[in-house]
């Protein structure tokens, strides 16, 4: 199993959700988050995080193929697409931000995809 896979696998497990939920994490996120303060955050807090991985996920992948194919016209496409749909997410994770937990969380999300890119 790859380091991505076991560091996600890690990750769901903190948040409580169910095996076939699909969320990005950091490789030791646990050694950064007291799991007592994960479980904080609230049932709509954790589905933007869901909803916010999902997205993490595509866009580390468009960009890695993007590395490769810098004038793919289509990864370049696809890549706008996502940078949209991210802003339309912006008011409901700034007012997340407010919260210490939530901000930590997603901080570390940011710190992972800064790495793959």
């Amino acid at each position: 199993m790859s380091e991505e896979q076991s560091s996600r696998r890690k990750f769901i497990k903190l948040f409580g959700l169910s095996a076939g939920a699909t969320l990005t994490s950091v490789s030791g996120m646990a050694a950064f988050i007291d799991q007592t303060e994960i479980r904080k955050l609230n049932p709509e807090q954790r589905e933007f995080m869901i909803r916010y991985g999902k997205w993490m996920d595509e866009f580390t992948e468009l960009i890695k193929i993007q590395k490769t194919d810098p004038n793919g016209l289509e990864i370049n496409k696809r890549i706008i697409a996502l940078t949209e749909k991210v802003e339309k997410l912006r008011p409901q994770l700034e007012a997340y931000m407010t919260d210490k937990t939530f901000a930590l969380i997603y901080k570390e999300s940011i710190k992972r995809v800064t790495a793959e890119i």
